[in-house]
């Protein structure tokens, strides 16, 4: 009898340390999906496939007159002491002049894991289903599909995401 009650006590202790497999949403594959971004110059395109692996990557999709867009991205700026070890790719399907003015406002070019940009090709819309923004896709270091985020969230719980 004690035998079996600790054999059950070291399956129990075992399993609790391992973390049940993260369930995909529909359509989303488990590696970051490879598409275009249309740089601020306009004329260079950057292919997410080329993000190397080893740190995590946020695909933040927003609207530059959007305020909890705004609100985060400017709490994401106040706390990226917090955030440098995170890549943060801002995406929105804007005029070219309306992100600019976005990228302005933040100072985004002055931090190296932070790039911003045009979706040409309405990517978000289609492979993510993205109802609107702030919308966020989460993946870990080694590209991997963590979760998705939709509507106003916090550093604080982007955060916690990354860690889990």
């Amino acid at each position: 009898m004690r035998v079996l009650f600790l054999a059950l006590l070291i399956i129990g202790m075992i399993s609790c340390k391992e973390k049940p497999p993260r369930t995909l949403p529909k359509g989303i594959a488990r590696e970051l999906p490879a598409f275009k971004i249309q740089m601020m110059d306009t004329t260079v395109k950057f292919n997410t496939a080329d993000i190397p692996k080893g740190k995590p990557v946020v695909l933040f999709f927003f609207g530059p007159d959007c305020p909890y867009c705004q609100a985060f991205t400017k709490e994401i700026v106040t706390r990226m002491n917090e955030l440098k070890d995170v890549r943060f790719y801002l995406v929105s399907v804007a005029d070219f002049k309306e992100i600019h003015m976005y990228d302005t406002l933040f100072k985004l070019d002055k931090y190296k894991n932070v790039t911003i940009g045009k979706d040409m090709n309405a990517f978000f819309f289609t492979y993510y289903k993205a109802p609107g923004y702030p919308y966020m896709a989460v993946y870990d270091k080694k590209k991997e599909f963590r979760e998705i985020i939709v509507g106003s969230v916090g550093v604080d719980s982007l955060k916690k995401v990354l860690r889990s």
